[in-house]
């Protein structure tokens, strides 16, 4: 594999810089989704209230919690 590796939010900050006029709509994991809400927020300056998520939460994380 010669592609991108790594967290695919950090791929889209790559190609979009400036997520300030967008909408973020993501899935996954809780790490993957609360990684992503944080970089968009602070990296790519996207407004809090844009960001729409569905973490994917198991028994252990809730059990961690």
């Amino acid at each position: 594999w010669t592609g991108r590796t790594g967290f695919v939010h950090r791929a889209v900050l790559e190609d979009f810089a400036d997520l300030s006029v967008h909408q973020v709509y993501a899935c996954g994991a809780p790490i993957v989704v609360e990684s992503a809400r944080k970089d968009f927020c602070a990296q790519g300056h996207l407004p809090p209230e844009e960001f729409y998520a569905d973490s994917f939460t198991s028994e252990a994380d809730k059990a961690a919690a």
